[in-house]
């Protein structure tokens, strides 16, 4: 079976009964827009692969290993740098974790998959903040100031990052944030 279809079957197993915060949207849609946005984007077979399973190390009991088992180091790779370690407890701690891996992240593979994620979050934080407005924000363990520190910070980040290699999923993600953040 095509790796492609494999992980998506995987994910939709894994993420089973998943949903995304606040609503009733299967979590699977998440993975599979992600994956959108990396064949969209003409990213490679194992970073598409990775972007489908890039949240089951997280949110599921599958572990790092299943993934190297199932589809080989290079997806585990992703799918690592991708993964916010567990011992991190605190919003704020994982939030500067991911930071601290995309400023020091050269695997440009990488940086397309965690951006591609990263749209997807904002474009569903603006969807969902458009159908009940403040109110969104107490599903989330941080405000929306800490919300935005984030999301703005990310966008620096990538900003810099496209500089040195254009790629639309990178301006995609500044656009939909500093819309949605403007001041």
């Amino acid at each position: 079976m095509d790796q492609i279809f494999k992980a998506v079957e995987f994910a939709a197993i894994a993420h089973n009964g998943q949903f995304r915060k606040g609503g009733y949207i299967p979590y699977i849609i998440h993975p599979i827009f992600v994956m959108q946005k990396l064949i969209e984007n003409n990213c490679n077979k194992e970073t598409i692969v990775a972007g489908i399973l890039h949240d089951v190390v997280e949110d599921t009991p599958c572990s790092l290993e299943e993934i190297v088992t199932n589809f080989g180091n290079r997806v585990g790779e992703l799918v690592g740098i991708a993964s916010e370690p567990e011992e991190m407890s605190s919003w704020q701690e994982r939030k500067n974790h991911t930071m601290e891996v995309l400023e020091n992240c050269d695997d440009y593979d990488a940086l397309c998959l965690i951006c591609a994620d990263k749209l997807h979050n904002i474009l569903s934080v603006k969807n969902d903040y458009a159908k009940v407005g403040e109110q969104l924000w107490k599903r989330y363990n941080a405000p929306k100031e800490r919300q935005q520190w984030y999301y703005q910070s990310l966008s620096k980040i990538f900003a810099k990052k496209n500089q040195v290699k254009s790629n639309s999923i990178f301006l995609e993600f500044c656009k939909e944030v500093d819309a949605f953040f403007k001041d």
